[in-house]
């Protein structure tokens, strides 16, 4: 008992080292592109509607915030958008949509700005804080499910799928990667009632987390035959707020928010008709797939979840005793598969918590298997 005790000590001051290396570095290290000017103007939209009064008020602020030749390579930095953006303030206000309808993301922005927090800092201060909660649920969801040697390590895949990225990120990513990390805790307790609630308000976070939505519920009411009725009902609500918020901020879909992103980004969204042909959607595919065999991270992703299902084949072939393996291994798969056929990039922000999930899942089948072979 004595020996379990030593060793829940340490374990502790390991995490509680790690999380203090991950706010030093987010705090030290913070990543400002020009994604941070789009998130500040969709939170201060809920105050400010004129759309120059707003504009002035964002790149005023910014030239305080940040250095003289960062200031010059976010508006202008030989990019005509960037330049458009900067001078034009009905164009500027045309980009809003792609940011408005990451609404949590954007009402905490403002909120830490309404307390004394500068709004600019707010946009990664969230990133920091949501991965630091992140990493306290995920270590009390497996701390007495896998090996103590898999809790040593698993800092180190935190890191390899891209935690210190998202923890200094101005992007609702490290939220996302908090609503995951979330479900992975309440799961691991049994908590589905729970999860059935409060999955609809992942989508307020990202929109695209529909996605996620859909193949949990669907998964939780076949497996969970008495939480059908509230499986359904957080489904529909889930939807109605998926619809609401891209029809309230106007969203522009998702062709254009294909072609901004993965071909070409054109200053006035509003006033062209981006459409996605055949050819261009191959072209995209292929150049994604290309990069995906060249990112080790997913390839790394892919190995881990080639050996789990390698080895619940052997080990684990019935559901019933191993939900949670099989759950994370599904919803990891057909989460990245369908982002993958929508989105075809390899970006691990987008991917990190169900490259987290895949990890998590790989670690609990490997530590049956070594109980039960080792006695332990």
């Amino acid at each position: 008992m004595k020996l379990k005790s030593n060793n829940n000590f340490f374990l502790y001051v390991y995490y509680f080292i790690f999380v203090f290396i991950i706010l030093i570095y987010g705090f030290h290290k913070p990543s400002i592109d020009w994604d941070i000017i789009g998130y500040v103007a969709s939170a201060k939209h809920f105050e400010i509607k004129d759309k120059t009064e707003l504009h002035k008020f964002v790149y005023k602020n910014l030239k305080y915030f940040v250095d003289e030749e960062k200031y010059k390579i976010l508006t202008n930095g030989g990019n005509q958008y960037r330049i458009d953006m900067a001078g034009n303030p009905v164009l500027f206000y045309q980009q809003l949509p792609f940011y408005e309808i990451r609404v949590l993301y954007n009402l905490s922005i403002l909120l830490l700005s309404k307390i004394g927090f500068n709004i600019f800092a707010s946009t990664y201060y969230i990133s920091i804080f949501c991965s630091i909660l992140a990493i306290f649920l995920l270590f009390f969801a497996i701390k007495d499910k896998v090996h103590i040697f898999f809790l040593y390590i698993f800092p180190f895949y935190l890191i390899l799928y891209g935690l210190t990225l998202v923890a200094k990120f101005s992007s609702p990513d490290a939220m996302i990667f908090l609503c995951i990390s979330l479900f992975i805790y309440l799961f691991s307790k049994e908590k589905i009632n729970a999860i059935l609630f409060i999955t609809p308000l992942f989508v307020l976070v990202r929109t695209d987390t529909i996605i996620f939505n859909f193949t949990a519920i669907i998964i939780i009411f076949f497996l969970y035959k008495d939480l059908r009725l509230k499986s359904i009902i957080s489904l529909i609500t889930s939807t109605i707020i998926y619809i609401f918020i891209n029809n309230y901020f106007n969203n522009y879909g998702w062709a254009t928010i294909f072609s901004f992103s993965l071909i070409k980004r054109v200053s006035n969204p509003a006033d062209v008709n981006l459409t996605i042909s055949i050819s261009d959607y191959i072209t995209v595919l292929g150049k994604g797939i290309i990069n995906a065999l060249k990112d080790y991270i997913f390839v790394s992703y892919v190995c881990f979840q080639s050996t789990t299902i390698i080895l619940l084949y052997f080990f684990a072939k019935k559901f019933e005793n191993n939900k949670e393996i099989w759950i994370y291994t599904i919803v990891s798969i057909s989460n990245i598969l369908i982002r993958f056929i929508l989105f075809p990039v390899t970006w691990e922000r987008l991917f990190i918590g169900f490259y987290v999930m895949s990890t998590i899942a790989t670690f609990l089948l490997l530590s049956q298997i070594i109980k039960k072979y080792s006695h332990i």
